[in-house]
């Protein structure tokens, strides 16, 4: 299998240096317009050739990933798109997904097969300098199959992807925007105003305010270190969803001043309690443990049908550890082989599949 990396920053060269270790991966061709991040992605071992060109690096790749900025996917995509091969697999890195994949969609050939792709897993270090092939292990990597999506080629990346160590979970494309906005756009907004009204009050009032900042401040704030550029490109492309969070987040602060102006004791008492229990409830680093279970259910043998059971159990927040499909002979139809950790969790898979339709038959592996 060949790999073509087309953006060797810090996630590029790290999905790079992840995918090459796999037995089945025997290339991974890169490119990036900054050719001193391309040099250092092909001396840390990012990538395993260079290429002269995006053209270049995608020609024969089984797999293409875009791992260049939000606002650049479109462009690249379309660039790329003519010696894409019949059959490949075309995915990208960005953090925005409903426009991104509709923009992929558009231009890459009917051969080709589009996924989106975002791994939740980054630093506020830049480049391939700092790049590691253990970046994805115990993170979570969003998959957006959409009902265009071809199932062999969804298996097949959600298969690679797994093995580097990421927990994959489906969702669509529109879902996706909206979750981020609020665990990943709306978090680096907020340290933005948060450090920039400390900044101010510091200049302006009280010069001895940032040598206070303690860990409770760091934490909150650490984002807000992020490249401006690339939050421009995200901001953008999100712009709905985020808006929209903000507008809900207005609200909550809002709240939170009223009960403090009129020493509402009360809900101010309830406002912060909720807040604590929530954080508590956080789940951690998943352990996987228990028996891997096999959920088997019968399917047509048509895209979409993968998009619709993976975006299922994806919203349930489970991780399906790997899927096969089996063909029948005479066509048409086929079986769909799930397997999950853990009988408690495969139930509820189960469950929201069989309030789909599906017949499901399952058996401990």
């Amino acid at each position: 299998m060949r790999v073509a990396v087309v953006g060797t920053g810090l996630v590029g060269a790290s999905l790079g240096m992840a995918l090459g270790k796999l037995g089945e991966v025997d290339e991974v061709v890169g490119y990036d317009r900054d050719q001193r991040e391309l040099a250092t992605a092909l001396r840390r071992g990012g990538i395993t050739r260079a290429a002269d060109s995006a053209l270049e690096a995608v020609d024969g790749a089984h797999v293409v990933v875009l791992a260049v900025p939000v606002s650049a996917v479109p462009k690249v995509a379309c660039e790329v798109a003519p010696a894409l091969r019949p059959g490949a697999i075309l995915t990208d890195v960005a953090s925005v997904k409903g426009r991104i994949v509709e923009a992929m969609q558009a231009v890459a050939p009917d051969s080709v097969r589009v996924i989106g792709g975002h791994p939740m897993a980054g630093s506020h270090e830049t480049g391939a300098a700092h790049a590691t092939a253990d970046l994805f292990v115990g993170a979570t990597y969003l998959l957006t199959p959409t009902t265009h999506t071809d199932n062999e080629a969804y298996r097949c990346l959600h298969g690679l992807v797994g093995r580097i160590g990421a927990r994959v979970l489906a969702v669509s494309p529109e879902r996706h925007d909206l979750l981020v906005a609020v665990i990943s756009h709306l978090p680096q907004l907020a340290a933005t105003a948060l450090m920039n009204l400390a900044a101010v009050r510091a200049r302006d009032e009280h010069a001895e305010l940032l040598l206070l900042a303690a860990g409770g401040f760091r934490d909150a704030t650490r984002v807000a270190a992020s490249n401006p550029d690339l939050w421009l490109d995200i901001c953008a492309e999100n712009r709905e969803a985020i808006v929209e969070v903000l507008d809900d987040y207005r609200e909550r602060i809002g709240a939170l001043r009223s009960a403090l102006a009129i020493d509402d004791e009360q809900s101010l008492r309830q406002m912060l309690s909720d807040a604590r229990a929530a954080r508590r409830s956080l789940p951690g680093k998943e352990t996987v443990t228990g028996a891997l279970v096999e959920l088997r259910l019968a399917i047509p043998d048509q895209p979409g049908v993968i998009a619709q059971v993976a975006t299922t159990i994806g919203r349930l927040g489970v991780n399906i550890e790997d899927i096969a499909i089996d063909h029948a002979p005479e066509g048409g139809r086929g079986t769909m082989r799930i397997a999950i950790i853990g009988p408690a969790k495969a139930r509820r898979a189960r469950q929201a599949l069989e309030a789909l339709g599906y017949e499901i038959l399952e058996r401990v592996l």
